[in-house]
């Protein structure tokens, strides 16, 4: 609530709202003030006048920080699996001289398996495509390549003013952020059920931290 209050305060009327204009807003009288029910939220600041009016500006800036500004973005390689993919991995496994590389370890199960190792993962970088993704600290772990296809389309119809194509593309839209939690739901319930407790703490952890860094309403 905000407004030009002459000779009237709220402290009483709304007694769990703060008021936040500590500066002057009238030569030397603090006279325009806002309240909120949310505690350290804002800081004030006094702007020059606008136009020919009496009563300065005031610059109200949230105290609130994104969690997409308060930490950097990350970046990371993923593979991109395909039908194309699998099938020239698995050509490439089916000509390899496996003999040749188990013999010369003889009995040393480490060297051999790290020999292996390091022939499969050679052949993966060959034949299984990668790039390179940008990921924020707001991502939520549900949201697929499709969602933001979908939502790219959206942005696209509203700035060229098609409120048939929004309407159709956000229906679509909810539709499929539908299906993505879904599909999210139960490879966590699997991961618990199988006793992938890692895995599931960090969506756990992800949780919290959203629910105690996330922005104030």
């Amino acid at each position: 609530m905000s407004g030009d209050f002459n000779h009237v305060t709220m402290n009483k009327v709304l007694p769990t709202f703060k008021q936040y204009v500590s500066c002057p807003t009238r030569e030397e009288k603090t006279l325009d003030l806002m309240y909120a029910n949310i505690k350290d939220a804002y800081i004030p600041s006094s702007l020059p006048p606008l136009g020919r009016s009496d009563h300065n500006l005031v610059h109200l800036k949230p105290c609130y920080v994104p969690l997409v500004k308060r930490k950097p973005t990350t970046t990371r390689t993923v593979r991109r699996w395909s039908e194309e993919a699998y099938e020239a991995l698995q050509a490439c496994f089916e000509v390899t001289d496996w003999p040749a590389l188990c013999e010369p370890h003889g009995e040393d199960i480490d060297g051999l398996t790290e020999c292996i190792t390091d022939y499969i993962n050679f052949c993966v970088d060959c034949n299984v495509p990668a790039r390179t993704v940008t990921c924020y600290a707001n991502n939520k772990p549900w949201i697929t390549k499709d969602i933001k296809a979908i939502l790219n389309e959206k942005k696209r119809a509203i700035r060229d003013g098609n409120h048939d194509e929004v309407r159709r593309v956000q229906g679509e839209l909810k539709h499929k952020i539908r299906e993505a939690k879904d599909t999210y739901r139960r490879k966590l319930e699997n991961k618990l059920q199988t006793n992938n407790m890692r895995d599931v703490w960090s969506v756990v952890a992800w949780g919290w931290k959203v629910a105690w860094t996330g922005p104030m309403n």
